[in-house]
């Protein structure tokens, strides 16, 4: 997997998790590893044009963090994410997408990559 630039917004009580707002067959969205809760980027163009079924596409990708297969053992981040204690927390996404200038950009491995 190679690493792509997403643009996130920090969100959580503590700003602890980070978010992502695709739009239409741009951008990505983040998931997470069920197993260690390592995130990753997914290229919403590329599984739009590669493959649509992520699961499909993640039968032969191991997480880098903790070596479980992807397949079936994935989150969409941060709407469930594995916290420090290794419990699956829940996120509300808010309804109101931040301003822009409260975005930053973090590299994440893209897994159609």
């Amino acid at each position: 997997m190679k690493k792509e630039k997403v643009r996130c917004w920090r969100v959580g009580k503590n700003d602890e998790l980070l978010i992502t707002y695709p739009e239409g067959d741009s951008g990505h969205r983040l998931i997470c590893c069920k197993s260690c809760g390592k995130v990753y980027a997914v290229n919403v163009i590329k599984q739009l044009y590669i493959k649509s079924d992520l699961d499909k596409h993640l039968k032969h990708v191991a997480c880098l963090k903790c070596n479980a297969n992807l397949a079936n053992n994935w989150f969409y981040y941060p709407d469930k994410y594995v916290d420090e204690y290794g419990s699956v927390g829940v996120f509300e996404r808010p309804t109101v997408i931040p301003n822009d200038d409260s975005s930053i950009i973090i590299e994440f491995y893209e897994v159609f990559s």
